[in-house]
């Protein structure tokens, strides 16, 4: 029952790092439209900031898994911790 959680992490992982995905190609295509969104930003007509842009363009899909995993976390709080509260843990019945 324990590695249910790790099922759970893995699926939000999975689901932030797509959304992560999509959102990089979205952007991909409007530059390819002709719309210089990022391409402005990185020549230094934005300073530090359009350069911050582009690292966080990036890492996008990294940035994904950990905000995917965050939101199971915090979603299946309950759950997960129901299933560990079951497992290895001496309460007061195991002391003599």
């Amino acid at each position: 029952m324990g590695s249910m959680k790790y099922f759970y992490f893995g699926f939000g992982g999975f689901i932030g790092f797509m959304c992560g995905m999509l959102i990089q190609m979205l952007i991909y295509a409007v530059e390819r439209s002709g719309n210089r969104v990022l391409t402005q930003a990185g020549r230094g007509d934005y300073g530090a900031i359009g350069k911050g842009l582009l690292v966080l363009y990036e890492g996008l899909p990294y940035m994904g898994i950990v905000l995917g995993v965050l939101l199971v976390r915090y979603m299946f709080r309950k759950d997960i911790e129901k299933q560990g509260s079951g497992k290895g843990s001496s309460g007061s019945s195991d002391r003599g």
